[in-house]
């Protein structure tokens, strides 16, 4: 059986009164939801034998004025539980649509991961909500390359993220538009399909997310509202048809969102290294070098590779594998390594998750940590660290050699490993086979705007300048 317990939520809501932020207080039983199960037995034996039931009173507050003038919004808080754009009034028709399925002319798009990265899963690594699609993956290609989606046309994503120097721009901190500078590297976007999070500090869970952060961001692509880039992008006959053929609307951030991250989890894969063909059998596709610096990382040798070693070698003594694991050698998680901390002030030029953490869920060891990158195609995503400030991999072996840099919150695995120069040369030889096969892509045509003429797409991956003009 179920019996009440006689609480209250209390649930307070924002509204408006005399010009003044204020907050309305109304109570609502909790039992009407949520029952508590008791064993009618009372039995020494039942599960809920020793849960007290605590009855709690509502409290007893001064009236509160009907009819004010937040009770506008305090309705419309509610209704936004029934219809969750509602709060967005004219705005909601920029950020999504209902589609019309009678408009939808595209089909399912299936594609193999390169070899040694896991396959891609609906419900997995791609969304229900963005099932891959041919047309969904085409017009992300488009919108990832057309600086349109920028203030002043001139920054696109792959401005930033570009494929031909490993999806990032190989800057110490990334250039945004008019040439300004921004406080973090770009991090690559090569197989994002398989993070938990995006970002070095993990702020957003998914690639549909992450996509949405830059185009508003006034050092990135420019001080604008979702409702601008739309508007713009509506003015392009090209996409407003391609739109309605592929999500059965017209042009939305939901669509633009979805379609830039298909285009990304499908071709921004770096796979079928010198160590994954190793892996599937090929026991030469490593050098002894290589092999020396696989076991000092923290992996085995295959059962059937009988390869000698012309000196001793200790397994997992750069104790890599610590955090960089699994298919795509990362454990997705935040550590901090005392990049960026200032030992003369005591401070860090760059809090990292800790900023990213509600509050809520603030913890002291998330300060000054950031996401452990992936190590597939690291040669090609130099320079290293959330702030790039470790230009080459032999600095960055030098900074785990030493067991990073004192802080209070340095993670707990970082101690100095005592490697010599041999022994990182050896690791750093294994990290360069862990690059893949390049995948080529393809600058697309872009679609002309109302005046019919249409962007240069390469032009956009210039580094951008002051007083950059629109890429034509």
């Amino acid at each position: 059986m179920t019996r009440p317990l006689k609480a209250w939520l209390v649930l307070t809501v924002p509204v408006l009164a005399g010009g003044m932020v204020a907050v309305k207080t109304m109570y609502a039983p909790c039992s009407s939801c949520h029952m508590v199960p008791v064993d009618s037995s009372g039995g020494s034996d039942s599960p809920t034998a020793n849960l007290t039931l605590v009855s709690v009173a509502k409290p007893t507050l001064p009236p509160v004025q009907e009819k004010q003038p937040g009770d506008k919004l305090a309705a419309q808080l509610v209704k936004s539980l029934v219809d969750p754009l509602g709060n967005f009034g004219d705005d909601k028709d920029y950020l999504y649509q209902k589609p019309d399925p009678s408009l939808i002319q595209d089909e399912p798009l299936e594609m193999e991961p390169p070899r040694g990265l896991p396959a891609l899963f609906e419900g997995v690594n791609i969304p229900v909500s963005n099932p891959l699609t041919k047309g969904r993956v085409e017009l992300g290609r488009q919108l990832y390359f057309d600086p349109r989606l920028s203030k002043n046309g001139t920054v696109s994503c792959a401005t930033c993220h570009n494929p031909e120097t490993g999806w990032t721009d190989n800057q110490t901190l990334s250039i945004g538009i008019d040439g300004q500078v921004g406080n973090r590297n770009a991090p690559t976007v090569l197989n994002t399909v398989y993070g938990t999070t995006q970002f070095w500090d993990g702020r957003v869970a998914t690639l549909e997310a992450q996509c949405q952060g830059p185009p508003q961001n006034p050092i990135e692509m420019g001080d604008q509202s979702y409702r601008e880039i739309v508007e713009r992008l509506r003015g392009i006959p090209g996409y407003v048809e391609q739109f309605k053929k592929v999500f059965g609307t017209n042009v939305t951030l939901d669509g633009i969102a979805k379609a830039i991250a298909s285009f990304e989890r499908v071709t921004a894969l770096s796979g079928d290294s010198r160590y994954d063909r190793y892996q599937d059998g090929d026991l030469d596709a490593l050098t002894e070098s290589e092999k020396r610096g696989m076991v000092l990382f923290g992996l085995s040798l295959r059962p059937d590779d009988e390869t000698e070693f012309s000196r001793p070698v200790e397994r997992q003594k750069a104790k890599c594998t610590l955090c960089h694991v699994g298919a795509n050698f990362t454990d997705n998680a935040f550590h901090n390594l005392g990049v960026g901390y200032d030992t003369e002030s005591g401070t860090f030029s760059d809090l990292g998750r800790w900023l990213a953490l509600p509050i809520g869920e603030k913890n002291e060891d998330a300060i000054g940590a950031f996401k452990t990158p992936t190590l597939r195609d690291i040669t090609r995503t130099a320079p290293y660290m959330h702030d790039g400030s470790e230009p080459t991999l032999e600095a960055v072996m030098d900074l785990y050699n030493k067991g990073g840099i004192p802080n209070p919150y340095l993670d707990r695995d970082m101690k100095p490993l005592n490697l010599t120069k041999e022994e990182i040369a050896d690791v750093i030889a294994f990290m360069k086979a862990l690059d893949g096969a390049i995948i080529k892509v393809e600058v697309p045509q872009l679609p002309p705007g109302p005046d019919g003429k249409a962007p240069d797409a390469r032009r956009a991956l210039m580094t951008p300048t002051k007083g950059q003009e629109a890429a034509e």
